[in-house]
């Protein structure tokens, strides 16, 4: 698997415990280099598709997707990163060559988020999409995470995400885990884990050193416990943009909104910055068609 962005499961404790990881160091590459990302973009957008690819392992049907949405105020505005069943993410910044002056401060995205949200929606093919979000909290994504989940959905859980990012601006490391406790989950144990993450490093800065996702989790959080992680899929950047689907979007516009591109446009997708050229002659086939269907 080396090369590759994986997804793992497993459990500890006898099944009291679950535990999601992820390596996504070549999606969040790629998301850097389509769209051109900022650091301070660069380090969100890796944490999130991290966050995004662990988060679809709760996806059931053929076609669903899992979205992680964050809003804000501040000048980093938010993003948005999709995790589909297939485990093909997509993402984008809502401003994403934002630079700060002060260079420390390009360092903490959620900060510059200011006041906002963080949401969760999840969608499946003829069913309609269920959301739920919290405020943000001072911190990182991954506090953030863990307290969208004790919040919106009662489940404890911790969580850690990292992105290193190298001299040259490519990304060293991008990963992350979630530990969940389950209902028959000594407390003892938990708040004992909880105190194992707070000393336990940035994981994309113990990836980069050359440790496993299993060996961090064996060597900072599990030690000898029982313990299982399994490597269950592949991750990878991909759109599943078309020019047919920008058609299909089209139509849904007005006649008048139509007829005002009857010069031809040229839309871009904001997942992976695809051009489709529709040529005026295209946007009349587009008009007589919603006309014919009136």
């Amino acid at each position: 698997m080396a090369g590759k962005d994986y997804l793992w499961r497993g459990t500890a404790y006898g099944g009291a415990f679950r535990i999601l990881a992820v390596e996504a160091t070549q999606a969040a590459q790629q998301a850097r280099d389509l769209h051109d990302l900022s650091p301070i973009n660069a380090l969100l957008m890796g944490k999130m598709l991290s966050a995004a690819a662990m988060l679809s392992l709760d996806l059931k049907a053929p076609g669903s997707e899992v979205s992680l949405r964050l809003d804000g105020s501040g000048p980093l505005s938010g993003a948005l990163a999709i995790c589909a069943s297939s485990r093909a993410l997509r993402c984008y910044a809502f401003n994403p060559r934002l630079y700060l002056d002060d260079p420390g401060e390009n360092f903490q995205p959620v900060k510059q988020l200011g006041n906002g949200t963080l949401s969760v929606i999840r969608s499946a093919p003829d069913k309609r999409p269920t959301s739920g979000y919290t405020s943000l909290v001072s911190g990182e994504l991954a506090q953030n995470l863990a307290h969208y989940y004790e919040q919106s959905e009662q489940i404890p859980t911790a969580v850690n995400l990292g992105v290193l990012i190298d001299k040259d601006a490519s990304i060293k490391a991008a990963g992350g885990f979630i530990i969940q406790q389950l209902p028959a989950a000594p407390a003892e144990i938990a708040e004992e884990l909880i105190a194992k993450l707070a000393r336990t490093p940035n994981v994309s800065d113990l990836m980069d050193m050359g440790l496993s996702l299993r060996d961090i989790l064996e060597r900072f959080m599990f030690d000898s416990a029982d313990f299982e992680l399994l490597p269950v899929h592949s991750v990878r950047y991909e759109c599943n943009c078309s020019k047919d689907r920008f058609a299909r979007a089209l139509i849904l516009l007005s006649v008048g909104e139509l007829e005002d591109m009857h010069a031809g446009i040229d839309p871009v997708c904001h997942f992976c910055t695809s051009t489709y050229h529709f040529s005026g002659g295209e946007i009349a086939a587009l008009i007589a068609a919603k006309e014919h269907r009136a």
